[in-house]
């Protein structure tokens, strides 16, 4: 089990150091990204930063259990936040699927934390 904690905490830090970094240097996808979704600069950049400091809780989170508990818990709301925010938008089932496979996969993190 603690290989599979280790191999979902890395997939979603990888992920998270990609699309936070899109967001926090507000690169002409997440312009348009948030533009789409009705979303300000100001507050696409702080997603994109919180989603960077996600990457650290969950890194940090390999060696201090707690924190990948508190960080997947964090993530499953941002993620969340993240389909409302495409249904807001009336975006296609498709649209809404990375966020709500993320909302999983940070799910299952959370329960493992707090087996592990």
């Amino acid at each position: 089990m603690h290989a599979t904690y280790i191999t979902l905490t890395v997939l979603l830090a990888v992920l998270f150091a990609l699309t936070g970094a899109t967001k926090a240097l507000h690169t002409t996808t997440a312009r348009k990204n948030a533009t789409h979704l009705g979303i300000s600069t100001p507050l696409s950049r702080l997603i994109g930063i919180a989603e960077l400091a996600a990457v650290i809780g969950l890194l940090a989170g390999i060696v201090v259990t707690p924190l990948a508990t508190v960080t997947a818990a964090a993530i499953c709301l941002l993620m969340i936040g993240a389909a409302g925010s495409h249904l807001k938008a009336r975006d296609s089932a498709q649209a809404v699927a990375p966020a709500a496979i993320t909302t999983l996969a940070a799910t299952a993190l959370l329960i493992l934390s707090l087996t592990v």
